[in-house]
């Protein structure tokens, strides 16, 4: 079960970088003004498509995560809680799976069940981190947990970040693209990328703290 949780938890972090690599390269492709509406459309499809990876990744490394961690320190983090994890990593990829088919439409709450959700993920982790301490967990593992919420955190951010995008992507599509839409939709992405940065950095640090995991 140890060695199926790591590779279950590296092969995510695999496609969480990968995926946010390829939405990265695709947003450019959006922004490109020498290319037709169409084109840019297209790419834009390619970011969504790419952006799934990362979407999924999130909830499964957390699984993961709270299960490697019962295995070697089951009186922190107890079976109980492991189990809640799961069920919470359940549904949490039900949502976004749910918010990627016709379901998207007919109910427009599954994205803010998502948002509150990934809320209470956060305060969840919050406690981990507390019980941890108090707990002795190693503190490569507490910061481990911090960066992790921390990455849900810059996740939301990008979410807020990403409305007055969308706002002036309809506008592209709509009216064509004009200098002033095309302004818009440079500056909102470049508030986009802060965030996606700082995602990156925190993925790096995990992997190299997740070294220690993996030679316990």
């Amino acid at each position: 079960m140890y060695t199926f949780l790591v590779f279950i938890h590296v092969l995510a972090l695999v496609y969480w970088l990968g995926g946010d690599l390829g939405t990265y390269l695709s947003s450019k492709y959006v922004l490109d003004e020498k290319l037709s509406v169409e084109s840019r459309q297209t790419a834009f499809g390619i970011l969504l498509a790419c952006d799934m990876g990362p979407k999924l990744a999130m909830p499964i490394i957390l699984g993961a995560g709270l299960h490697l961690t019962h295995i070697m320190w089951g009186e922190a983090v107890t079976a109980s809680m492991v189990a809640v994890g799961w069920v919470i990593v359940a549904v949490w990829l039900s949502l976004i799976f749910a918010q990627h088919t016709s379901l998207a439409t007919s109910w427009p709450q599954l994205a803010k069940l998502d948002l509150t959700l990934r809320y209470c993920v956060i305060v969840a982790m919050l406690f981990l981190v507390v019980l941890g301490y108090q707990s002795g967990l190693p503190n490569w593992l507490l910061t481990k947990m911090f960066v992790y919420l921390s990455l849900v955190a810059c996740g939301i951010a990008v979410r807020y970040a990403l409305k007055p995008f969308a706002v002036a992507y309809g506008r592209m599509l709509s009216e064509g693209a004009s200098s002033e839409i095309n302004e818009a939709l440079r500056f909102h992405m470049w508030v986009c990328r802060r965030y996606v940065w700082a995602i990156w950095v925190g993925l790096f640090l995990n992997t190299a703290l997740g070294v220690k995991l993996l030679m316990f």
